[in-house]
């Protein structure tokens, strides 16, 4: 009889990448609202029904680091921005945990503000 043994994992399924389809839910004191947003080779993009976001990160292991702007393509008053403008750009650092990504970061146009986000990831 022979011994069989369970497949090896991989270099690749070790690592948590920060890659996929996002569910993004971030918030400040200011407020809380959700979106999407999509990382691939470095590079995230995504939006809300009044955002854009689109930035750049990089990772080491579970660990990651980066930036994304976020640009207001639709005016409407339901949807206020949680830092209280409708540009900024947020410098962030977070943990990728399975198929969750946690992070926090400031906006250069406000850096007293705190920013606080949770990833959930949809699809790879």
């Amino acid at each position: 009889m022979q011994h069989q043994t369970s497949p090896q994992p991989t270099a690749a399924s070790d690592k948590p990448l920060l890659q996929g389809l996002y569910k993004v839910e971030f918030e400040t004191p200011r407020g809380k609202a959700l979106g999407v947003i999509h990382a691939e080779n470095g590079k995230l993009r995504g939006g809300s029904s009044a955002f854009a976001y689109m930035g750049s990160y990089t990772q080491d292991g579970p660990s990651f680091v980066g930036n994304v702007s976020s640009i207001r393509h639709t005016q409407d008053s339901t949807h206020p921005s949680v830092f209280g403008f409708d540009e900024v750009r947020i410098s962030f650092n977070g943990t990728v945990k399975g198929s969750f990504a946690i992070c926090e970061g400031t906006a250069a146009e406000f850096p007293s503000l705190a920013f606080k986000a949770v990833l959930t990831r949809i699809v790879d």
